[in-house]
């Protein structure tokens, strides 16, 4: 008989509270949002895989991305709204949301334990590819969430598993 692993299941709002505070030393209040579907190329997505297997997506809107990559670099808010205003990240802000994204990989499990590791990141004005933009329009097996980040704002994230 072939054993199959038990499906992964999506962390909580709390365990995604945990590592960012824990990341960003501020507080971050997460509640429901609308999806993030990576249609906005000036957003982030980051792919997460296990072996050859994507097990998971990871993506923030550019408010998001912005906030999230300004707060971990310790940048004035006023960058991160300079970049929402100008519709697109900084460098500085999309290497630190990417090292973010890398931080954030124990919350994508993957299918019989463990969890998936950073296989890439897509933002900055780069449209993701077409199967990653496709899974993102997903209904199911996803977390939406608004992030309330304190001295920042609230920007958007979703996370799924594949």
């Amino acid at each position: 008989m072939t054993e199959v692993a038990a499906p992964a299941e999506l962390p909580t709002t709390a365990a995604v509270r945990t590592v960012l505070e824990g990341l960003l030393g501020r507080d971050v209040v997460p509640g429901p949002g609308p999806r993030v579907t990576g249609d906005d190329a000036a957003g982030t997505v980051a792919v997460y895989t296990k072996g050859t297997t994507t097990v998971g997506l990871l993506a923030f809107d550019l408010a998001g991305s912005a906030l999230l990559g300004a707060a971990l670099g310790l940048v004035p808010r006023g960058g991160a709204e300079a970049s929402v205003e100008d519709g697109e990240l900084s460098p500085l802000l999309a290497e630190n949301v990417a090292e973010l994204c890398n931080v954030m990989a124990p919350l994508l499990p993957a299918a019989g334990g463990g969890h998936g590791r950073l296989a890439s990141v897509h933002g900055s004005g780069e449209a993701c590819p077409p199967d990653v933009a496709d899974a993102l329009r997903r209904g199911t097996g996803r977390l939406d969430l608004l992030l309330d980040i304190a001295g920042y704002g609230r920007g958007g994230m979703s996370l799924l598993l594949t």
